[in-house]
């Protein structure tokens, strides 16, 4: 029985550490690829081509990344497995 738990705890323990999830979407308008650092502290967004990094910022539930390009201020808030891209004063943009 031990032996069973070990594996199937060795399984979920492969499954969560699967870095192979498409790190590639869309917000609306905007085609957005992501890399998180190990930390989780950091985010690295490329938007329509432009590269940012974004920094972790205090949010009530989930977890907000936000960042300056140029001169736009850009935040990306994450819940689950759901992305939404706020830029400036547009309509947030659901990510799929």
């Amino acid at each position: 029985m031990k032996k069973i738990c070990f594996c199937m705890l060795g399984a979920l323990t492969l499954v969560a550490c699967d870095k192979s999830d498409d790190n590639s979407m869309t917000c609306g308008k905007y085609d957005v690829e992501i890399q998180l650092s190990e930390s989780g502290e950091k985010l690295t967004a490329t938007l329509n081509g432009d590269t940012v990094e974004m920094n972790i910022a205090p949010s009530a539930d989930g977890a907000r990344y936000v960042a300056t390009l140029n001169d736009t201020e850009i935040t990306l808030w994450n819940k689950g497995h759901d992305w939404t891209l706020f830029i400036d004063d547009e309509d947030p943009a659901e990510c799929k």
